[in-house]
């Protein structure tokens, strides 16, 4: 899991990969446990895991409307596909983030349409 900056962040969505965000507060004692779990869930899959601490960028509330910590953040083409906050179900993170990365994007609107 790399940490990274909050500009980093808004570029990576951009770019349309699936990603998967991890936003902390450093006084957050659940925080501390779930970053783990989530590095090692996660270690094998070919999809960044980005790290950011929220105290050292306030505009993430705004951006991304996070009031509480820790948050999971999946997105997908730009658009946020999956969230959850202080409890965390492992298992539908899991699943969430796999059916994205096994999505088929070969087929087109015209393939499907035409």
């Amino acid at each position: 899991m790399e940490t990274t900056t909050f500009d980093n962040v808004q570029k990576q969505i951009t770019k349309g990969h699936l990603l998967l965000l991890y936003v902390s507060m450093a006084n957050c004692s659940v925080c501390h446990a779930v970053k783990p779990r989530i590095e090692k869930l996660f270690q094998n899959h070919s999809f960044p895991v980005l790290h950011l601490e929220a105290e050292h960028y306030p505009e993430v509330a705004g951006a991304f409307q996070v009031m509480t910590a820790p948050v999971i953040l999946g997105f997908f083409n730009g658009k946020e596909i999956h969230r959850q906050a202080r409890f965390i179900d492992f298992n539908k993170l899991e699943k969430s983030m796999e059916n994205y990365q096994s999505l088929d994007l070969s087929v087109t609107y015209d393939d499907l349409f035409n």
